[in-house]
Order: C-alpha cells, then structure tokens, then sequence
C-alpha cells in the first residue's frame, strides 16, 4: 500500500514567503518608524493612524507568527498593568453610570488601540536590538528638521518674534498647537537621540547629525517656553548620561546641558520663564485632590468634563498629573493601576540596562514621568501626542525588559568593560 503525503498548500508556502521577505527587509520597523515621523510631519494625523492601523498591523499579523512568540509580551507585568489601568477606567465609568455606552465603546476601541500600539513597539525592540538605534537616527532629524520648518513658519523669520514669544503650532501646518504639548513632542525624540549617542557606538557622520538634532530639539523646546518640557528633556538626557559606559560622551553631553543653560540665563524671555513660578500647579492641585475625595472609588467616568476655573479666572482642562488624573478620572483603583505601569516600566527598564547596557528605555522613561508630573493625562485614545509621551516608553521598556540577555549591536563599551568581557568569555584550562 502506498501513502501519499501531502505537502503544505500554496496559500501556506506563499504566506510563508511573504513573512520571510517581511522580515527580511525589516517591513515592520520601518513601517513604524515612518507613523512616528508622519505625526510630526503632517498636519493631520488620520494619516499616521491609516499607516498604523492598515499597514503596521496586517504586516505586523503576518510577521509575528507563530502568535505564542507574543505571549511574553501578554504575559508580562508592564503589558498586564496597562491593561488593568484601561478596563478599571472603563469599569468604574460604566459602574459610574454617567458616561453613555456610545462613550464606553468608543473608549473600547480606544483601549485595544493602545494595547496593539504598546504590543507592536515591545516585540520591535524585543526582536531587534539595532531597532532603537534606526528610530532615533530617523526620528530624532525628523523631528529637528520640523522643529526648524516650525520656527521659520510661527516667526516669519522676525528675529523679535523668535526671542519674545513663545513657540506655538501654525494652523494648517501642524498637529499641536498647544505650547506644552509641542515642547513635549520635541523633548521625546530629544532625550531618544542622545540616549543612542550615550549607548552605541555610531559612525562620525551620525554621531553629527544626532548632535545637531539634539541642539536643534533642545533650542526648539526653549523657545515654546514649556519649563516641564525643558525639564523633562534635561532628566531623560541626564539619565542618559549618569547610565552611559562612555566617559568622553558623558562630558560631551555634559557640555551641552551647560550650552542649554547658559543659553536660558541670557535668553531674552528668561524672565518669563521664572515669573510664571509653578504656573497655577499650587492653585489647581487642591482643587482636583477635593474632587477626588468626593468620589474616591469609581471616579467621575471618561465622559465628565474635568475643566475648571480657578479663583485667578484662569480655566484648566484637568489636573496636570497623570496619577492625580486618573484618582479623578477612575478612583482609587485606576490611580494604583497607573502607578503599577510605571513601577513595572521602571523595573523593566531597569533590567534593561543591568543586562544589556540599554540606556533608551529608561531615558525615555524619566523624560515621560518628568513631564507627566506636571502636565497631561493618560485616558484611551487613538494614535496621539499621548502615544509618544507615555505608551512609546512603556513599551520599549517592555521590549527591552525581554531582551534583557542579549548585548546590543554596537553597544559602547569602557576598555576595562571589553577586557573584563573577554576575560569571562574565555574558557577555561584544565
């Protein structure tokens, strides 16, 4: 008797075709790298959001397989706190019983967005350890050469203009025009880009363009005027700086902090920056911890609008702290939640880099928390500026958590570093 075996089917072998090209020409990275660059780039970002949502994602279904490869990704603590912060802010709004279910699954949709986008960035960095290094050497010029498009537009290259107000979006030509959120959005690929000078060893030519973009990002940040900004750069540059093994790198990088702020002293509109003192934090804090008690359990739901006017006139829009807003937004429970994601992330990160010399996740890491302490909330949303701020990190620090083991590509190493290395790896004599 004769048996025949039957092979795989064509759709399978051309399926697997196509995941092999994928992977071969690194499809998924760039593809992601080029979403990132359209927010900054374009004034709409529905087309950042068409090439995340129907090209990312059906390349990222075919590369990803077998689909168990993601289960450390799921299974991991930073994944699953994201998740809990998201559905205790559903829960407690739909417990709540004030936000309409229209709301709610709008907010759905939202939450698995943000979960596919913090899966997508952790299995790019866990995969490949080169990939932090690619988005910085595209991102952060990307972002600087906007940075100077930006600046040329909202000044109309008046030299008055430029040092005596303050940095703001241009209609038509940009996403933001909120001066927070543009310094922000500057700070992020900033601190990325000196965090791979800090941590790779780079060719001449890219060791420039990063440095340049840096300056280019950090006298941008400057010129919006937003001080947590400006804050949250320095610390994500300077965590960058205190983790890296490179000792002439460190005081290269040192130098230009001293750039910075001697820049800041001189500056024309220096003494705007200092009248604004605490910029209403002290006034506005109290109110929103006096909502928070009124309902400390489930919150006043997504759909509560949390503006408030101060007894200066001025109007907030929320309560300029991530974990503040989230006490108000869901209670008690989303609050520890949110503080689970960054306990998680920092101790992903931090894992990071005892493993593998990574600096990125956790610069980006202390760049977020510094700016988050003072500004913004976290709720569900699609592809926005809250992407890059908070969910970009939280899932680099996820990816490179699970890569922990593996050395980077051109890792810079001290020479005390490489010999001790070697020494380890050599076997020994009988």
């Amino acid at each position: 008797m004769v048996f025949a075996v039957a092979g795989p089917s064509r759709s399978k072998q051309r399926l697997e075709r196509t995941r092999d090209w994928l992977v071969r020409t690194r499809a998924a990275e760039k593809l992601f790298i080029l979403v990132l660059c359209l927010v900054y780039a374009l004034h709409s970002i529905w087309s950042a959001r068409t090439v995340l949502w129907f090209l990312v994602v059906p390349v990222m279904l075919i590369v990803a397989t077998p689909y168990r490869s993601l289960l450390s990704i799921v299974k991991s603590p930073v994944f699953i706190a994201s998740a809990v912060f998201l559905l205790v802010l559903l829960a407690t709004s739909a417990l709540g019983g004030e936000t309409p279910t229209k709301i709610l699954l709008l907010n759905l949709r939202y939450t698995v967005a943000v979960l596919a986008f913090v899966t997508i960035a952790a299995y790019l960095v866990r995969e490949d350890g080169d990939f932090l290094r690619t988005l910085f050497l595209v991102l952060g010029p990307v972002a600087a050469l906007i940075a100077i498009r930006d600046v040329a537009s909202f000044t109309g290259l008046s030299f008055r203009t430029l040092m005596t107000v303050r940095l703001e979006g241009v209609k038509g030509l940009t996403v933001y025009y909120n001066s927070n959120v543009i310094g922000m959005m500057f700070a992020m690929p900033c601190v990325g880009a000196a965090a791979v000078m800090a941590s790779r060893s780079l060719k001449l030519w890219q060791h420039v363009m990063l440095a340049a973009s840096v300056l280019v990002l950090l006298g941008a940040i400057l010129l919006t005027g937003s001080r947590g900004s400006l804050i949250a750069a320095a610390v994500g540059i300077g965590v960058a700086v205190l983790l890296s093994e490179h000792r002439r790198l460190k005081l290269a990088l040192i130098a230009v902090a001293v750039v910075v702020v001697g820049l800041i002293v001189i500056a024309p509109f220096q003494s705007e920056l200092l009248q604004r003192r605490d910029s209403l934090r002290l006034a506005l804090w109290p109110i929103y911890l006096e909502m928070a008690a009124e309902k400390p359990w489930l919150g006043y739901g997504l759909a509560f609008d949390t503006q408030r006017t101060l007894s200066s006139g001025n109007v907030v829009m929320n309560a300029h702290n991530i974990v503040l807003c989230a006490l108000v937004r869901g209670g008690v429970f989303a609050a520890l939640a949110l503080i689970g994601i960054v306990l998680a992330a920092l101790v992903s990160g931090f894992k990071a880099w005892r493993g593998s010399g990574e600096v990125v996740a956790l610069a980006l890491l202390a760049a977020c928390l510094t700016a988050s302490s003072v500004d913004y909330e976290i709720v569900p949303t699609d592809l926005a500026y809250l992407y890059i701020l908070f969910w970009l990190p939280v899932g680099v620090c996820l990816g490179a958590g699970l890569s922990a083991h593996r050395i980077l590509p051109g890792r810079r190493l001290r020479p005390e570093t490489v010999s001790a290395s070697s020494q380890n790896r050599q076997p020994s004599g009988d």
